[in-house]
């Protein structure tokens, strides 16, 4: 056992994803990292670009392997954060590994296609099954590494939300409730655990160059593959002029994480480029 921090970092399954940035900004600042997907290689969306396919990466496992190569220390689990008895077991792999738990960042969310629709074409099921992961899961996950936190007096939750959260989103209420609700969450939370030196923030990105993001444009476009004049063309408003990208939110992360962000609590830190200014 060493005295760096451990984080886990749930929804790590894609290479290019927020999930896998964060996992390798947190262990590049030297904290030991748990990262986690519902299975290794996450769940495709059924309106995944075909160019997407990545035969050489095997999810959270390559991650791994990607980061002990690097010099970290790593491990990886799979369960489902919206069932009770995974979480458990996935918080416990953490501190059985490494010692405890000190950092944790929900960052995993449903396919994009999951609870989609104009409000009177939702699926109640669908809705339900958003609701369970990007809610039920973050609430899970915080409330099982929160008495780790507590027991230490140092702890960082950080939920990972949405511009949406805060915006709505036209054909996508089921998402954006959700993150709404991830954000009160997240104030809640502050509240709660500041008195034992626990901050906890909520990071919303807005459009990042993902292949979740790549998957919703094609369901909006019809297009099986988007090419970079199809992405210039969803940033028009951005005043950096540019898409996104899984480092941009990873920075944020890695700041929110450190002693530098230790008077900032319930927060939502907005990572869109300027688009939504407030």
């Amino acid at each position: 056992m060493s005295d760096r921090r451990v984080a886990l970092v749930s929804g790590c399954g894609k290479r290019d994803g927020i999930g896998a940035a964060i996992a390798r900004g947190l262990s590049a600042a030297g904290h030991a990292v748990v990262v986690q997907d519902i299975a290794t290689t996450g769940v495709k969306d059924v309106n995944e670009p075909t160019s997407a396919a990545d035969p050489d990466w095997n999810g959270v496992e390559s991650l791994v392997e990607e980061l002990k190569a690097a010099g970290g220390a790593a491990a990886y689990v799979t369960g489902d954060i919206s069932v009770e008895a995974d979480v458990a077991r996935m918080i416990g792999k953490a501190v059985e590994t490494f010692g405890g738990i000190d950092i944790v960042v929900n960052n995993a969310g449903a396919p994009f296609s999951m609870g989609h629709g104009e409000i009177d074409k939702i699926d109640p099921e669908g809705w339900d099954r958003v609701m369970s992961i990007n809610l039920r899961g973050t609430f899970l996950m915080c409330r099982a590494a929160a008495p780790y936190m507590r027991r230490k007096k140092w702890g960082r939750v950080i939920n990972i939300a949405s511009v949406a959260g805060r915006t709505g989103s036209k054909s996508n209420a089921t998402y954006a409730a959700s993150k709404a609700g991830v954000i009160a969450l997240t104030q809640s939370i502050a509240m709660d655990l500041g008195p034992d030196g626990v901050t906890s923030n909520a990071i919303l990105p807005g459009f990042i160059l993902t292949t979740r993001s790549l998957s919703g444009m094609s369901k909006k476009l019809g297009k099986s593959e988007i090419d970079a004049d199809t992405i210039a063309k969803a940033t028009p408003n951005v005043p950096m002029a540019r898409a996104g990208t899984p480092e941009d939110v990873a920075g944020a992360v890695v700041f929110l994480a450190s002693d530098a962000a230790s008077y900032i609590s319930g927060q939502s830190i907005i990572v869109d480029g300027g688009n939504l200014r407030l």
